[in-house]
């Protein structure tokens, strides 16, 4: 909660250009890996239901987005210490065109949503030489 109120603040007093990346702040944390299947996208976000999820393409870009719900907001708790964020969350992914996006699987295991996207078949990316008159 108090570190999305401080990327607000920030991003107030910085404008439109104070991406998360330029404060070294990146929520949801995420490994992208390639293996000889596709494109792999674990993005790690325990103690949030998949149904607060949303996975979506975008032209060229996969997008994640979603939201982490306190479960004790309104609860009449006063917190002492708070290290955890809770809010909306997105992450913005281009994807190279050597992966085919209409062939995307989602997963949700253990607080971690993996994604692969499949790569583009090879007869799809053959050369093809043109000749010069």
């Amino acid at each position: 909660m108090y570190n999305l109120r401080f990327q607000e603040v920030i991003g107030l007093l910085l404008g439109p250009d104070a991406h998360e990346e330029r404060l070294s702040v990146c929520y949801p944390p995420l490994d992208v890996y390639e293996n000889a299947e596709g494109l792999c996208l674990e993005v790690e976000i325990p103690g949030v239901n998949p149904d607060d999820v949303n996975v979506e393409v975008i032209g060229r870009s996969l997008v994640v987005t979603g939201t982490k719900k306190d479960a004790l907001a309104n609860k009449g708790v006063r917190y002492v210490r708070m290290e955890r964020s809770f809010g909306r969350f997105s992450r913005e992914l281009d994807i190279p065109e050597r992966f085919n996006l209409d062939r995307i699987e989602a997963k949700f295991v253990d607080g971690v949503l993996k994604i692969r996207v499949a790569k583009v078949e090879d007869g799809a990316r053959k050369i093809k030489r043109i000749d010069i008159s």
